[in-house]
């Protein structure tokens, strides 16, 4: 396999603060997992994916976004699948912005009636616009069989069964099709309202251990990573904006994250949402006690 002249590097337009550990970690050597029109995957020893994308799609933890010419610049390499390829040798990052995520204080979270209404507003475009595929709504066979495992879900969390609970979500991990799961999908967004909403860790401790520990051997490594970089605290670019709308925005904030949300995968931007919305119904009530 040939690769390009150190001195004519694709330039990288933003990368993921966790892109760099995991470089170093491999001294930059990363195996190609999987090739597709719109990304690339690299893996490392410890199933670690760094996902490569054009300009236009969701920055991550994980991500490295490339101009639409430098996208298929990397793509003419003809690297092909279990190829390995030096990263720091193809890539140029010195330049890019990096994604560091969004941050929330408690004092932000004051504003209840706000956030009730914006709930209300979220849940509402959700079923209009939605892709009801996955688990979003009662008629696809996902969300049939999700049903009773999301009853579950809630009320061992309403009873402070929080490691129920946790056993509970893990059920979901791995159901339906594609590369990330609806139930995957749905998970990301639990633990996204979790975070945004300053959910304590004696309540989500044991989910994030379950998730890192045990996700593994149930969905697909690119799902897993994107599960195990969630339960440790780090999301897709749009869908922070999504949860960070709802919590702090008004209608068009809300609007606005969520055109971008739905442009993730088929279903993904609606499963992700779908979990959001379980998630912050589920601590609405914990919210206003504690606010």
């Amino acid at each position: 396999m040939m690769e390009t002249n150190p001195y004519n590097k694709v330039e990288a337009l933003k990368i993921g603060y966790k892109v760099e550990d995991i470089l170093n970690d491999t001294d930059s050597k990363l195996k190609i997992h999987s090739i597709f029109e719109h990304a690339i995957n690299l893996k490392d020893h410890s199933d670690w994916i760094i996902t490569l994308l054009p300009e236009n799609y969701s920055a991550g933890p994980q991500t490295v976004i490339l101009t639409q010419e430098g996208f298929a610049e990397f793509k003419s390499l003809g690297f092909k699948v279990m190829d390995i390829c030096d990263f720091r040798n193809l890539i140029n990052t010195e330049n890019a912005i990096t994604f560091t995520g969004r941050t929330i204080d408690e004092s932000t979270l004051k504003g209840i009636t706000r956030i009730h209404r914006n709930i209300g507003y979220f849940e509402s475009i959700l079923f209009q616009r939605g892709n009801k595929g996955g688990l979003l709504g009662e008629s696809s066979i996902y969300s049939k069989y999700a049903a009773p495992i999301i009853a579950e879900i809630k009320d061992s969390f309403a009873q402070g069964k929080y490691e129920q609970a946790a056993d509970n979500i893990l059920e979901l991990i791995g159901l339906g099709p594609g590369l990330t799961p609806s139930g995957d999908d749905f998970i990301l967004g639990i633990l996204t309202t979790f975070k945004f909403c300053l959910v304590t860790q004696d309540i989500v401790c044991d989910l994030t251990k379950k998730i890192i520990n045990e996700a593994r051997t149930r969905t697909n490594i690119i799902s897993y990573n994107m599960l195990r970089q969630g339960a440790m605290g780090g999301f897709p670019e749009w869908v922070e904006d999504m949860a960070f709308s709802i919590i702090c925005g008004n209608s068009e904030d809300i609007d606005m994250a969520f055109s971008k949300i739905l442009r993730i995968g088929s279903s993904s931007g609606s499963d992700i949402s779908a979990g959001m919305l379980f998630g912050l119904k589920l601590i609405a009530r914990r919210l206003c006690d504690d606010f």
